[in-house]
């Protein structure tokens, strides 16, 4: 949800006179009820996370660019939506997988449609061997899609995708641009 461009109040000139008046108040005071919350809800934000029901639940899942099955010690999350700008939180770890070659994390909202991959975030790994020459991995929010794709880097070294891991634990954080109306 976005905040609205322009404001649309009722106009008196509609109203003439006695309860006509009256109703222009009510009427206009509805109107700008309804602006102050749109105005509050996008300041605010929206939380999920995997204690909410319906849905408002965010549970951080992993897959790979070959679909599989992870087995879970746990998964937990939080989604912060603030207009279109949209935060993630989670500590996820796995004991084992179907999944094959690139690990990626499902993301709760889809991302902008982007020019390269301007979106990046942190992670702290446990139990997860980043490859040849790479010492850390980040999360980068891939354009026009709900992925959040793993990224082994390191100094001097080639940032690749993360080939998935037969297990390992991944904390993370990582801010993007949404789009409107999801």
């Amino acid at each position: 949800m976005t905040l609205p461009l322009d404001l649309d109040l009722p106009l008196s000139i509609n109203y003439t006179e006695g309860a006509d008046v009256e109703r222009y108040l009510k009427d206009l005071v509805f109107e700008l009820q309804g602006m102050y919350n749109n105005i509050t809800d996008n300041v605010n934000g929206f939380i999920r996370n995997n204690e909410e029901v319906d849905q408002a639940k965010w549970i951080p899942t992993l897959s790979g660019t070959t679909a599989g099955v992870f087995t879970y010690d746990h998964q937990i999350g939080w989604s912060i939506r603030q207009g279109i700008f949209t935060q993630i939180y989670f500590d996820v770890k796995w004991s084992a997988t179907t999944a094959l070659n690139n690990l990626y994390v499902e993301l709760p909202y889809k991302v902008t449609l982007s020019d390269q991959k301007p979106f990046m975030g942190v992670l702290q790994p446990s139990g997860v061997n980043f490859g040849a020459g790479n010492t850390n991995l980040v999360i980068n929010a891939i354009p026009d899609t709900y992925r959040g794709e793993i990224w082994a880097i390191g100094s001097g070294a080639v940032t690749a995708n993360l080939a998935i891991p037969a297990s390992g634990q991944l904390i993370g954080h990582l801010t993007y641009i949404g789009i409107e109306g999801e």
